[in-house]
């Protein structure tokens, strides 16, 4: 998994130079919140790894791109936000998993 994340911020442009723009933080932060929130959640009432994982990355996903669709009539639409959204919640996967 360490390798993919590796691969992933070579490849995309949300890192450069080692500086993450302040909105893309605020992306991955929110996601990281959401899908660890929610997968606890889902894990203390039903006890399930899997389904816990999957609706906390569901729902985190489900979440940035409802904004990013708001953004599309009312802010400025960015695909990075999306990126950043995916990176936020697959980390706050990645931790709920850990601490499971």
């Amino acid at each position: 998994m360490k390798q993919a994340l590796i691969i992933f911020f070579m490849i995309t442009n949300i890192v450069s130079a080692q500086f993450i723009q302040q909105d893309k933080l605020l992306h991955m932060g929110g996601s990281y919140v959401v899908s660890s929130g929610v997968a606890a959640v889902v894990y203390n009432k039903t006890n399930d790894e899997k389904k816990a994982l999957y609706y906390g990355l569901i729902t985190a996903v489900a979440v940035g791109l409802g904004k990013e669709i708001y953004d599309r009539k009312h802010g400025n639409p960015d695909i990075k936000d999306m990126l950043a959204n995916s990176v936020g919640a697959s980390l706050g996967i990645i931790t709920i998993r850990i601490a499971i």
